[in-house]
């Protein structure tokens, strides 16, 4: 069973309607029954605004440079051979994933798409993703909202 509150005054407080299934749940329960609680905070969930930056701008981006540059799978991949094929969305993405992999609070790998990636592990990815294209291809990716930092009272 899970239940969700807030805090308040260093406390936590639970709906009525929570307090009184989680009072009944451990009612329920037989005598000398073992249990855990877990007590963690809710975590944003990326918002749809990242995922766009980081598949629209970023990767396409990185896509257009490469072109530009002639870059395809075989020197993504660092193979001797030329391929002669482009390097796709779906392969940049994955390749950008095994270079700057995404982590949950408790350590798991995860993907954009995973319930578990905050907005947080959303933005440490995209600052990733740019430090390593700049650093390791010379692509740079620009601030998707230049004014990021600025309180919003400051910009009007």
């Amino acid at each position: 069973m899970e239940f969700v509150g807030v805090m308040q005054q260093g406390k936590l407080t639970l709906s009525v309607s929570q307090s009184t299934l989680r009072r009944r749940y451990l009612c329920e329960l037989k005598d000398n029954t073992q249990i855990s609680e877990e007590i963690k905070p809710i975590r944003k969930s990326k918002t749809h605004k990242q995922v766009r930056t980081i598949f629209g701008l970023a990767i396409q981006t990185i896509l257009d440079d490469f072109e530009d540059r002639g870059i395809g799978t075989d020197e993504l991949l660092g193979l001797s051979i030329p391929t002669g094929n482009p390097i796709s969305k779906g392969m940049m993405k994955e390749y950008l994933y095994s270079v700057c992999p995404i982590y949950s609070e408790d350590g798991k790998r995860i993907t954009l798409s995973h319930k578990d990636c905050t907005t947080k592990c959303a933005a440490d990815f995209f600052t990733a993703i740019r430090n390593f294209m700049a650093s390791q291809w010379g692509v740079y990716i620009s601030e998707p909202d230049p004014n990021w930092d600025k309180p919003k009272e400051s910009l009007k």
